[in-house]
Formats: C-alpha cells, sequence, structure tokens
C-alpha cells in the first residue's frame, strides 16, 4: 500500500500497529454492516476513530523523539498537551455523538447504508480537523524554533561585530 513512501525516519513498528488496528476497525464495522444494527457500527466507528487518532499521535510522538533528542524533553509538556485537547473530545464518556458532529446534516428517508456512508465521512472529517491540530502544533513549534535560532544569531552576530569593532579600536590605539 502507501506506506511503503514513508520516510525511514517512521518507526515501522508504529506504522505497523496503526495499519493493523485500521483494518481491525474496518473488520469490525464491516462485521455490524451485515447485522444492520445502527447503534453498533456507531460504537465500532467511535472505537475506530479512537484508536486511529492513537496511534496517528504515537506516530509523530515517536518520530520527533527518534528525529529530536535533544529538544524531546522540551515537547513533551507540550505534545501531553497536544494529546490531552485531542483526547478530550475522543474520550468523552459517550465518544463523539455520530448524529450531531456529522459535517453533513441527516437527511430525511435516509437508507442504512446512506447514514453508514454519512458517518464514516464525518468520522473521515474529524480525523482530518485532528491532523489539522497536530499541523498547526508543529508549526507553531517550527516557528517558535526559528524564532528563538534568529534571536540567538542576533546575539552570536552582535558579540562577534563587538569583538570586531574593540579589535579595530585596539590596533587604532
Amino acid at each position: 500500500m502507501c506506506y511503503s513512501k514513508l520516510p525511514p525516519q517512521i518507526p515501522s513498528e508504529k506504522i505497523e500497529k496503526l495499519r493493523t488496528n485500521m483494518h481491525k476497525g474496518v473488520d469490525t464495522v464491516c462485521d455490524h454492516l451485515q447485522n444492520n444494527r445502527e447503534d453498533q457500527v456507531q460504537l465500532a466507528l467511535i472505537e475506530m476513530e479512537n484508536l486511529v487518532t492513537e496511534d496517528l499521535l504515537d506516530v509523530v510522538d515517536a518520530h520527533l523523539q527518534s528525529n529530536n533528542q535533544e529538544s524531546t524533553p522540551l515537547l513533551l509538556k507540550d505534545q501531553e498537551e497536544l494529546r490531552s485537547e485531542i483526547r478530550y473530545r475522543h474520550q468523552k464518556p459517550s465518544g463523539p455523538d455520530l448524529e450531531t458532529e456529522d459535517p453533513v446534516a441527516q437527511q430525511p428517508g435516509e437508507t442504512f447504508w446512506q447514514k453508514v456512508c454519512r458517518w464514516f465521512q464525518g468520522m473521515l472529517h474529524r480525523l482530518k480537523q485532528t491532523w489539522q491540530k497536530v499541523w498547526n502544533w508543529v508549526k507553531e513549534k517550527v516557528a517558535a524554533f526559528c524564532s528563538t535560532m534568529v534571536d540567538l544569531w542576533n546575539i552570536i552576530e552582535s558579540f562577534f561585530s563587538s569583538v570586531a569593532h574593540w579589535v579595530s579600536t585596539s590596533q587604532a590605539s
């Protein structure tokens, strides 16, 4: 599948766990589809969404730890805040309400299969929102790091300019 396109820095065991959980989730949803049990399909979709979200966050976390070991302790608090924010929505006692949180409203006379398709689209929409939060968090951390590096460079440049000025004025004396 598309997993071969992933960079080698992403730990394969995390990707394999994600892949396995996605397949199990789809299998569970399909099992409940055969029985035409709306409540069971909803629960299976919620469980799959929660597992995929956790696995995706684990992949990001593992990637950060393997590639940014120097900054990982500094980012741990931020990573936990991000996880808490995302978990808050996914780990409500009742989970997401697939009827009220879908981007597409329920249509009158909707068939079972149309509902399932709408619920699945809603799950994909929520996963996209989660990734948008992760992406914004990464951009914020990178921007903060870049800003710190610019500030540090300005300090270094100022110091060496001062030293160069001192050396040039010392030679004149």
